[in-house]
């Protein structure tokens, strides 16, 4: 079984995490976006908070992030892959929470770490370096020896992804064979481009794909935003979604299990779209991103799991799932 090979993957991130967290927290930075990957990371933060004996005091977002002083003694800022200048917002955030908290803890969830100037990279590690309590986590061995080379004087330490920690279920049977899941953004790099076939189907995940539905919730997600932060400050009150969030992290994930859930095999350009795929029992080949940030993860954690595959670009990935049905 699938599953059963990347348990001890969920047993790992409690093993590390759990003699960190000796009291009750906080949790910043957590997804109000759709990307379901986000979305999923999130749902095994909260399971695997759901194991341990501490509570979770209150939650924010980055856009709606209005709180005043964390009484918390422990913050801890949500996984992912933005830790570096890709997604600056988030990083800069981190540092902002960091030089306001000298005298908390602070665990930086798994994260991948990539900074493509230097200079950031040098400017950033200045802030976290001075802090006397913080660990980062980081989600693979590039990000880990990455981090102890200029983030050095924090804890580092090396843990799976949250999503592991998660549970889910397929929602429908599978009736067809392949789907290509084919990122939207910057991070596809130089993968191929893909003829169109009646072999398999061609998606990112759905809340990227430019349907009416994902038009109309983009509108109100606009609407929600401006309207919120002046609600908010204004009555001087916390939110994680504002107003009115038109999905919970379960709703994201429903759609994300509803479109893998149709297919006996999925290609993957993104890193949770694979994971997925892994914890509902799906074989997959995950693709390499632009930068390297898919295989420096399947190369740390997965590259001995089954049903788990790599290839560097979608043509490899076609060529490699061909030689599998014709060798069954």
């Amino acid at each position: 079984m699938i599953l059963s090979s990347v348990n001890h993957l969920k047993n790992k991130v409690l093993k590390e995490l759990s003699v960190l967290i000796t009291g009750d927290y906080v949790l910043l930075d957590i997804p109000n976006h759709k990307n379901v990957g986000d979305h999923l990371i999130y749902k095994g933060e909260l399971d695997f908070f759901s194991e341990i004996p501490f509570q979770c005091q209150t939650q924010s977002s980055v856009t709606f992030n209005f709180s005043g002083e964390i009484k918390s003694n422990i913050i801890l800022l949500h996984g992912g892959g933005n830790f570096g200048d890709l997604y600056p917002m988030h990083q800069k955030f981190r540092e902002k929470v960091i030089l306001e908290n000298s005298n908390k803890r602070i665990i930086i969830l798994p994260q991948s770490v990539q900074f493509d100037n230097k200079s950031e990279a040098i400017e950033s590690a200045k802030v976290f370096n001075q802090h006397p309590d913080l660990t980062i986590c980081a989600r693979d061995q590039y990000s880990f020896e990455y981090l102890k080379n200029y983030f050095g004087q924090c804890n580092i330490i090396m843990v799976p992804d949250m999503a592991f920690c998660s549970h889910h279920q397929k929602s429908k049977q599978a009736t067809k064979d392949l789907l290509i899941m084919k990122r939207r953004d910057f991070e596809i790099g130089d993968s191929d481009e893909i003829e169109l076939s009646s072999d398999y189907s061609v998606s990112d995940w759905t809340t990227f794909e430019p349907t009416l539905n994902e038009s109309i919730a983009k509108y109100y997600e606009k609407v929600n935003n401006q309207l919120s932060k002046s609600f908010f400050k204004a009555v001087k009150k916390d939110s994680v979604f504002g107003l009115f969030p038109l999905r919970t992290e379960k709703g994201y994930i429903q759609m994300g299990i509803d479109l893998v859930s149709q297919y006996k095999f999925v290609i993957s350009t993104r890193l949770h779209g694979h994971i997925l795929c892994l914890l509902l029992g799906i074989p997959s080949i995950i693709v390499d991103n632009s930068y390297g940030k898919n295989k420096r993860f399947y190369d740390t954690w997965l590259n001995e799991v089954e049903g788990s595959y790599f290839a560097n670009t979608i043509e490899e990935s076609l060529e490699l799932y061909h030689k599998m049905n014709d060798d069954n």
